[in-house]
């Protein structure tokens, strides 16, 4: 039996009164509304309308994975939302002459106060700029269609950012606003390295190139806006800046790949970025709620980037409504609490305690994983005992391609399914070294056949735990980025919007251990400021730490209990049991994942 890690040797809280982003109550979970139609409005009075992107099939580039799934999602979500002037472009549709026909047939339609969604994903790339100053590194973003190459007649497949700049100029003079979402990448590199043996990543960027002749004539004006900066009405949400690659990733209860971005948008008109439930979904909600999804279901590689115009003021302004056939009703009211704010909870072993505000920073203490504690999956008392619901099983495959390693894998909470390293497989484990790795970052080191359960286990788990916090976040950041962390090395995890909420912080390890990190002894029940820092030292074992943040107006002692009974134990799929049975109403949830290597 393989020792139990302890992934993060401990953190002493401190708190600062900062203001943080907004959070998020989504209908996903235990929902403050009740059922009804749901639609979009334009605040201003007018139309939606809409024009949607999406390639996955180049002729003569990399094929991608999602991209034309993403576009079907967006629109899926907009007509389910009401919206009747949706047109979509999809592979083959979305050549030069189709693009340009349908931006300008929808700059014809549009009228004074009309919102316009346009949304794009595909390649990206990077070309000099055509006039020079334009730009701030000289270089000009591109987007590709299906069927561009090097050649003379492959040049005129590509839509520059410019020409986008001059149509959106041309939706604005007719009074309209515009929503512009490009999920691609334009260039750079990434921060975290993808392990080698890891199946190959898909990003939505080619390499730059030289065009020896190029037939594109660019859609102009002298009046186009030169920046993003230069225009009155307008928003902009990006998958990723200018010098990091936006990768396609795997959404929990979702086939394939898909755009973090696309995906986070398509939730968000939905409703899930309506924070406060009043029906008005501002910029800033927009903004924050897109932004926390993508960065928890890309594992922090995709920071997206979000530019509003000069003109408009994120916080009041509101990006679109949301009209209900129903009113706002109460959640449950908060139960009564059974322990007293700071009391240590059942089964806390011995952590000790961390005061919960401090002047100065203090040494951080080691929160080591007890040599005796159980590696087992056992309900403790109290904790929640149904089965998970029904999930697609745990693709698993070997480096080497041999399926007899698996025979014996029979984890408890979800099936294995045996494929190849080259099947899009949800771990790979390689024989030789016992490494346990998934979409290019190593799980677990060392881990033999015997204790495969408990990883794959964990997968499942952390799948769940991404799907509600995606319909529910918490805004968390891990800093001081998302490259593998060193041994001894302090992360900082910073909490948003917490003020007088209740906070339960706790992680899962690589092989499915559960860490309860906060609160722990005299920590204070609720949280006293904006914002809430904790500085956690990276020990060994080295692997996936997965940072879960719960928040709510009440303080959650039944599910406090039961994670302190769960604490040190490998328990993944008895967190979600408890999450599902006890989590409050107005629960919002951080999931972050974070890799150390030796």
């Amino acid at each position: 039996m393989m020792p139990m890690p302890r992934g993060l040797d401990g953190w002493i809280a401190r708190l600062y009164a900062t203001i943080g982003l907004v959070g998020l109550v989504c209908l996903a979970m235990p929902q403050a509304y009740a059922a009804g139609d749901l639609s979009i409005s334009n605040p201003d009075g007018g139309d939606v309308r809409a024009l949607v992107i999406g390639i996955d099939d180049y002729q003569h580039v990399r094929k991608l994975k999602g991209a034309v799934a993403d576009a079907t999602d967006i629109v899926t979500s907009l007509r389910s939302m009401g919206v009747g002037d949706v047109v979509a472009l999809t592979n083959a549709q979305a050549d030069r002459a189709s693009v340009l026909r349908e931006i300008g047939a929808l700059v014809e339609r549009t009228k004074n106060n009309d919102l316009i969604f346009l949304s794009i994903a595909g390649h990206g790339t990077q070309e000099p700029e055509r006039i020079k100053g334009s730009e701030p590194d000289g270089m000009e973003n591109v987007f590709l269609l299906p069927g561009f190459e090097t050649t003379a007649a492959g040049s005129i497949e590509r839509i520059l950012g410019s020409e986008f700049n001059h149509f959106i100029r041309q939706f604005e003079l007719r009074g309209a606003k515009v929503i512009f979402v490009a999920d691609t990448c334009h260039g750079g590199g990434m921060v975290r390295d993808i392990d080698p043996r890891a199946a190959q990543m898909s990003f939505r960027q080619v390499p730059r190139y030289t065009l020896l002749v190029d037939e594109l004539k660019p859609v102009t004006d002298s009046n186009d806006p030169k920046s993003e900066l230069d225009f009155d009405h307008t928003a902009f949400l990006a998958a990723v800046d200018r010098h990091t690659k936006a990768p396609e990733v795997s959404i929990p209860g979702v086939n394939g790949l898909r755009g973090a971005l696309s995906y986070a948008v398509a939730r968000a008109l939905e409703g899930s970025a309506d924070v406060n439930h009043d029906g008005k979904v501002t910029l800033k909600e927009l903004f924050s709620n897109v932004r926390q999804v993508v960065y928890q279901l890309s594992d922090q590689r995709q920071n997206i980037v979000t530019i509003s115009s000069p003109a408009q003021t994120p916080e009041t302004d509101i990006a679109f409504e949301l009209t209900r056939g129903v009113v706002l009703i109460q959640g449950p009211t908060a139960r009564t609490a059974s322990a007293q704010p700071g009391a240590a909870a059942p089964g806390e072993g011995p952590l000790s305690a961390s005061p919960a505000v401090t002047a100065k920073a203090a040494p951080v203490p080691a929160l080591a994983t007890a040599p005796n504690a159980v590696p087992t999956n056992a309900a403790p008392s109290g904790a929640a005992t149904a089965p998970l619901r029904p999930a697609a099983p745990i693709r698993l495959a070997a480096l080497d391609g041999k399926t007899n390693y698996f025979a014996s894998v029979t984890p408890k909470d979800v099936t294995v399914q045996a494929v190849q390293p080259t099947d899009n497989p949800d771990l790979i484990w390689d024989p030789v070294s016992h490494d346990v790795i998934a979409w290019g970052d190593v799980v677990a080191y060392g881990v033999d056949v015997a204790n495969l359960p408990t990883v794959v286990d964990r997968t499942a788990a952390i799948r769940e735990l991404k799907r509600m916090a995606t319909r529910s976040p918490q805004v968390m950041r891990i800093s001081p980025d998302d490259r593998q962390q060193r041994a001894g090395q302090i992360v900082e995890v910073d909490l948003s919007d917490v003020a007088s909420r209740a906070v339960l912080l706790f992680n899962v390890s690589g092989d499915g251990t559960v860490q309860v990190l906060y609160p722990v002894g005299s920590d204070a029940a609720l949280a006293r400021s904006a914002s809430l820092r904790l500085p956690l030292r990276v020990g060994q074992p080295f692997g996936a730490e997965q940072i879960v943040a719960v928040t709510s107006q009440q303080r959650m002692v039944d599910l406090e209990t039961v994670l302190m009974q769960l604490n040190r134990r490998r328990a993944s799929g008895q967190v979600i049991k408890s999450l599902e049975r006890y989590l409050p109403a107005d629960a919002r949830i951080a999931s972050i994942g974070f890799f150390s290597a030796p």
